[in-house]
Formats: structure tokens, C-alpha cells, sequence
């Protein structure tokens, strides 16, 4: 496997890189120049070896970007491309249209968070309890509110976070009935809560460092590319284990 990282310089990035450096693994970094029209990034695959996998820690404008390229790429090009994974979250219209297009021409999978941790609390959410119920279920059938509430540092561009909005949906609740922190320089905190008239439990998930979703990034590169996946929109939950 080889890896095409975008975004290298950002805080995750950064760390990813890092991860690859130590552990001597194939990989290049695709700078913005690399991106700046069809023919730079055709160019870049002539001298890159097959499988390459794309994996974007940039922002939703790259996201964009990459996928607008590829959508104009011929198949000499897109035959070297074996997946992508989007680590990139708060799109609007026009992004998320550019990438289920992108998805009819190569695998793609977009993840809200690369914390295995995350990945177990949405399990948890989508658990069938002895009753038949999920979790969420059947908290409502015993009368509790829920609601989701997510903290993060201050440079964190969009609220609510593409985590809260992943763990609302594996519990049925209204996005409005998700709140936002931002704090200081907290990596990460999501929080499910359950309030009942005279109790309430809540579920937490804290992030201690940013290593861990790098970390969880590559792992679930290397998933995907040992399934060799066929192009599309791919589940996350197929690919975590």
C-alpha cells in the first residue's frame, strides 16, 4: 500500500506523517500544488506507483478539490487509485455532491472520527438490548430526554462536530438537540445524556491526544485496502474491525 496524504500540514496531518516516518512506510505528501489543476495530479500518478490510497485530512474546500479532479480523470489515471478516505467533516451541498460522484469512480470512505473509541460508542448506541430495543430505544421507552453535547479547542472550525452529528444519528436524536463548547486546547469530548425526571445517566467519550486518530487513520486504511473495496460509498463499520 502506498499512501497519498493531503493536508500533511495540518495538526493531524502532521501527526499522521509522523506515524508513516517512524514506521518507514510508502507514502507521499500531496501538496496544494499537486492540486492545483488535473494535470498536476495526472502528472503525480505518472511517477507514483499502483494502489495508491488517498487519505484527506485537509479541510471541505480540498475535499472538494480532489474530488472535482478525480471526477475528471480518465481511466489510465483512476486505475492506480485504489480508495479514499475523507477525513475531512462539515460539508455542505455542493461538497457532498462532489464526492457520491467521486464514489462511482473509486471507493470512498468518509469517516467523522478515526477513534476506535467513537466507533464502540456508536456500536453501543446501535445495540439490540434483551428487550429488542437498541440502546436509544428503549431509553426512550423508559422515559428519558436525550440530547448530545460535544466540547473542543478553540481553532475547531465547525460546530456542531461531524462526531456529534455520527452519534445523534445512531440515536435518533434531532441535530437541535445537539450543544457545542469551545474551550482551550481540549482535543475532543462527545457526551451522550440521558435525563429522566428524577435521574440521569450520561456516556462519555474523551480524547486524550490527537496520536490516537492517526493512529486509528491508518489502521483503517490498511482494512480497506486488504477488502479491496468496489467503488461507491463505503460503511465505516465494515472496515474499523
Amino acid at each position: 500500500m502506498y499512501i497519498g496524504l493531503i493536508g500533511a500540514t495540518g495538526r493531524l496531518g502532521t501527526l499522521t506523517a509522523e506515524i508513516l516516518d517512524q514506521d518507514n512506510a510508502s507514502y507521499v505528501k500531496i501538496s496544494r500544488a499537486m492540486l492545483a489543476s488535473v494535470d498536476n495530479f495526472r502528472s503525480l500518478l505518472s511517477d507514483l506507483p499502483s494502489d495508491l490510497l488517498l487519505l484527506d485530512m485537509s479541510l471541505p474546500a480540498g475535499t472538494l478539490n480532489l474530488c472535482n479532479i478525480i471526477n475528471e480523470l480518465d481511466k489510465n489515471p483512476l486505475e492506480k487509485l485504489c480508495a479514499l478516505v475523507v477525513g475531512t467533516t462539515g460539508h455542505n451541498m455542493k461538497e457532498k455532491e462532489a464526492i457520491q460522484k467521486c464514489s462511482a469512480k473509486i471507493p470512498i470512505c468518509m469517516v467523522s472520527n478515526f477513534s476506535k473509541g467513537i466507533f464502540l460508542f456508536e456500536q453501543l448506541l446501535k445495540a439490540k438490548t434483551s428487550s429488542g430495543l437498541s440502546v436509544s430505544e428503549l431509553a426512550r421507552r423508559l422515559g428519558f430526554d436525550l440530547s448530545i453535547h460535544e466540547i473542543h479547542h478553540t481553532q475547531k472550525r465547525d460546530a456542531p462536530s461531524g462526531t456529534a452529528i455520527t452519534l445523534a444519528d445512531a440515536s435518533s436524536v434531532n441535530h437541535e438537540r445537539i450543544s457545542s463548547s469551545r474551550v482551550g486546547k481540549v482535543v475532543g469530548e462527545h457526551s451522550l445524556i440521558l435525563s429522566h425526571n428524577s435521574e440521569s445517566l450520561q456516556i462519555t467519550h474523551t480524547a486524550h491526544s490527537r496520536r490516537l486518530f492517526a493512529e486509528g487513520a491508518l489502521e483503517l486504511c490498511k482494512n480497506i485496502y486488504k477488502n479491496r473495496p468496489k467503488p461507491g460509498l463505503l460503511n465505516t463499520d465494515d472496515f474499523f474491525i
